[in-house]
């Protein structure tokens, strides 16, 4: 039997911090548990989350509170060495991040607020309207951003699938999340014009196993046209989300849940981490404040409803999936300078049809040119010239021609490795090489055919600033400035 390789993550809940990065972090860990050993390590003490959470993780690890720079410490010896770790945290701050990669780990982090330096080879933010120069990060950091990377359970992709299109009645799904700390819940049943609005018949409030106001809550609705539901399982609420047309909720995991069901959606912000989110639906008017009520079209409705099943299409998994994949089999590249025994693979590779076809220069080679050419950059010392293998099998080809403090950079792939995903893995293990060399600040720029999509995504997933090429008709400019 095959041993499959484990995932460590580590995120925490509780009533004051909410649920979120539990629900992220189990959502990717049902995604990834086919092929993966998803283990959890958290400070979360709540009996009732520990026990849902075990369906997604073959192991729940139990943490003490410490300061976090001694948990670190913990996670590194208690962890085998040159593991991945998947961080979902504001706590997990640069300090704790570089402990854990100076112990040999890699690191994935998902997050929303890019508040801090990162260290980590690949950060996932499922919100809308961010960009990988919004972080501080890496030069080598890949970035998989926007609703179509959604962190969501198995029933919601589903649902996603057969998703509804229209208002088809006026229940009204209310929910802030598994602990709503301040009772926005309560805030809202008792907004008058919310409850006597026209557009809404019945309520439908779910909160959650962190939920801290429930004899409160309880209390209020009393003799009310209001249904409680409590700590609902994924199939519940996907249900209830079904029989409900309105919600009214925070912009967290919920919304990108209830987008996936489809309907008309009212956001009120509770937590500072949540600005993104709303800000890019909003913008898009893939949800409105609850001002809006009275104000909204029809093709205001209609609109929300194909942008919802647009970023929404119940593939985010398969997205997901890749991403993990894509790292593990950049792993098996290795990557070294080139010598006078590649000539002959340069020179295959120089000839390729696909790669003709996206050069400057489209014509074919001719052998003898290939040989002066090559020779010369084999021995110019402001080239950096790198070979990638795959099992001591040449894979793919990187190149940085320095001018003093700007490094034009092209590369390529061969046919076996092509069209996999794998060219942002070579990007950056070929900047990382090359940083290493030249350890000074410096400017890495790349052109691309606008033809060209599957270069320009590659360039896209790090922190390259794209601007149309001044140099090149019909191309991009990337460009990317490492501090070094």
């Amino acid at each position: 039997m095959i041993t499959k390789k484990k995932i460590f993550f580590r995120a925490d809940g509780s009533s004051d911090i909410g649920l979120g990065h539990l629900v992220r972090s189990s959502a990717l860990a049902d995604m990834l548990k086919e092929k993966f050993d998803c283990v959890l390590a958290t400070r979360c003490e709540i009996y009732t989350v520990i026990e849902t959470l075990k369906s997604s993780f073959s192991e729940i690890i139990s943490l003490p509170e410490q300061e976090y720079s001694l948990e670190a410490k913990l996670m590194a010896d208690m962890i085998p060495s040159q593991s991945l770790i998947v961080l979902d945290g504001y706590n997990f701050d640069s300090t704790y991040q570089e402990l854990l990669v100076n112990n040999g780990f890699d690191l994935f982090s998902i997050d929303d607020i890019h508040a801090f330096q990162f260290h980590s080879k690949v950060i996932i933010n499922h919100a809308g309207g961010i960009d990988p120069l919004d972080y501080r990060a890496l030069p080598t950091t890949q970035f998989f951003l926007g609703p179509r990377y959604s962190l969501l359970r198995e029933p919601f992709l589903k649902a996603a699938k057969q998703r509804r299109n229209s208002i088809t009645n006026k229940n009204c799904f209310v929910c802030f999340g598994g602990a709503d700390p301040d009772n926005k819940t309560l805030e809202i049943l008792k907004n008058k014009n919310i409850r006597e609005s026209a557009y809404f018949d019945n309520f439908h409030v779910v909160v959650g196993g962190a939920f801290k106001h429930k004899e409160a809550l309880e209390s209020y609705i009393q003799n009310q046209d209001i249904t409680l539901y409590y700590a609902l399982t994924s199939e519940e609420m996907v249900s209830l989300m079904q029989h409900c047309s309105y919600a009214i909720c925070s912009p967290s995991s919920i919304v990108y849940e209830y987008m996936s069901v489809g309907g008309i959606v009212f956001l009120e912000q509770i937590a500072d981490n949540q600005s993104d989110i709303i800000k890019f639906f909003l913008t898009e008017e893939m949800a409105f404040r609850i001002n809006d009520l009275e104000s909204l079209s029809t093709e205001k409705i209609e609109n929300a409803f194909k942008k919802q099943s647009y970023y929404f299409d119940g593939s985010s998994d398969d997205r997901l999936r890749s991403v993990f994949q894509q790292y593990y089999d950049s792993k098996k590249l290795s990557i070294r300078r080139v010598n006078k025994n590649d000539l002959d693979i340069c020179f295959s590779w120089a000839n390729d049809v696909e790669v003709r076809g996206q050069s400057y220069n489209q014509s074919a080679i001719d052998l003898q040119s290939h040989i002066i050419w090559f020779n010369k950059k084999l021995n110019d010392l402001d080239v950096f010239f790198y070979i990638l293998e795959k099992d001591e099998k040449p894979v793919a080809q990187i190149r940085f021609q320095k001018t003093n403090k700007k490094a034009v950079l092209s590369f390529l792939a061969d046919k076996s490795i092509r069209h996999k995903g794998l060219g942002s893995s070579i990007l950056s293990k070929g900047i990382n090489a090359f940083l290493q060399e030249v350890k000074a600040p410096i400017e890495i720029v790349g052109f691309v055919k606008k033809s060209n999509v599957a270069s320009q995504r590659s360039f896209e997933k790090l922190s390259f600033v794209k601007e149309e090429s001044g140099e090149y008709a019909e191309s991009y400019k990337y460009s990317l400035h490492c501090s070094n």
